[in-house]
């Protein structure tokens, strides 16, 4: 017997979409929200404005402390924020780094006393994941997304602790967003690298979904990652070259979206490599997606060559009669055009990773959460070799 579960949101995308955010606010009892943004999102006033101007009363303050990758003190400094004006609400702006700062605060506020290491997922000895109980009530968060990130669809965000070079996952079914809102017409304000650089990110989401363990032989996950594939290799090269392209803009969105149904047990080898990257070194977590997406298709292609077809059936590849070997070198010349189109990082000297920090990178990285949906086993050794080939 199998049994499937959809996550809990609500997805409401279309041009002023927005415009229904207070009743929405409204309809979970809270009236003090505060947003949640970067400083780049914070000094886009056509976007600030729209959005202050939906929000009205309701707004009671702006917290721009958002940084990449989620610094652990900028969670702190968002929690005295909150407190400080008695806010019953988040909303987040902007992209990953904006929902998983928006998802953190509202845990180290509520799980009071309790460290990144007591919340943290991590790996065990035996290769499972443990997930620790967060037994506290959050305060609801909304998110208007205008990136392709995804980050705002999944119960998990994560944490970087610069001074130990590590970023944690914490995962909590209480910090899901109540409702995810796409608008294409905001998206368009966004920069095109950071659309470029996300697109590739949500790329890497439903590929490792499609040849991880736990999702990858799940019939609705595998609907869900390939419909994301196509609507992001159909319409993200657009997306980043034409502004003006909303259409495309808001396929590639509903695409990034999609990406994230079954994020937490479907990511890999490619995110957990990445997150000792993006906490060591000064690197996006799309641009360093990016460099590590076709090296955990090669790694996993002899495990799972199965799976690695409905990758490439997903990417419009016609794979009848031919070998699992020309699969693979089609899936990896697709992913490689694509770079190329929208301009963004293939190797890890473009994002000027130190070698000599492999060693490192790799001890931590193996340990890492994600590991345990890869699935074929990885070792501290696989790990410097494929570094050392994305380099």
């Amino acid at each position: 017997m199998a049994t499937h579960a959809y996550e809990s949101n609500t997805f409401v995308w279309g041009s002023n979409c927005v415009s229904e955010l207070p009743s929405m606010i409204e309809a979970e009892g809270s009236g003090r929200a505060m947003l949640v943004c970067g400083e780049n999102v914070g000094d886009n006033e056509e976007l600030l404005d729209a959005i202050e101007g939906v929000l009205g009363d309701t707004l009671v303050c702006t917290y721009t402390g958002v940084r990449s990758d989620t610094p652990l003190e900028t969670v702190h400094r968002g929690v005295e924020r909150k407190r400080k004006h008695d806010i019953d609400v988040l909303v987040s702006v902007g992209g990953g780094s904006a929902s998983d700062t928006a998802k953190a605060i509202a845990t180290f506020d509520a799980e009071e006393g309790r460290s990144m290491d007591d919340m943290k997922t991590r790996t065990t000895e035996r290769g499972d994941a443990h997930i620790p109980e967060l037994p506290e009530t959050k305060v609801p968060i909304f998110t208007i997304a205008t990136t392709l990130s995804a980050a705002e669809v999944s119960n998990a965000f994560g944490v970087t602790d610069h001074e130990r070079g590590e970023k944690g996952v914490i995962v909590d079914e209480k910090v899901r967003p109540v409702a995810n809102y796409y608008d294409p017409e905001l998206t368009a304000t966004t920069p095109s690298n950071t659309i470029a650089s996300t697109g590739m990110n949500a790329l890497d989401h439903a590929v490792e979904i499609l040849y991880s363990d736990p999702r990858g032989e799940n019939p609705f996950y595998q609907a869900t990652a390939t419909r994301a594939i196509d609507l992001l290799m159909t319409n993200l090269e657009s997306a980043v070259t034409d502004p003006s392209h909303t259409e495309a803009i808001e396929r590639a969105q509903i695409g990034a979206a999609l990406s994230a149904l079954g994020l937490i047990g479907g990511i890999c080898i490619n995110h957990g490599i990445n997150h000792a990257l993006c906490a060591r070194h000064p690197v996006s977590h799309g641009d360093g997606n990016s460099v590590l997406l076709p090296h955990g298709v090669k790694f996993n292609a002899s495990t799972v060559p199965e799976r690695i077809r409905r990758i490439a059936a997903a990417m419009g590849i016609n794979t009848e009669d031919r070998g699992d070997d020309w699969v693979v070198r089609s899936v990896l010349e697709e992913i490689r055009d694509l770079q190329t189109a929208i301009d963004v990082p293939y190797r890890l000297r473009d994002v000027n990773v130190d070698r000599d920090d492999f060693e490192a990178m790799a001890e931590i990285a193996a340990k890492d959460s994600a590991m345990a949906s890869n699935p074929r086993p990885v070792t501290e050794g696989d790990i410097r070799d494929i570094l050392k080939s994305a380099w």
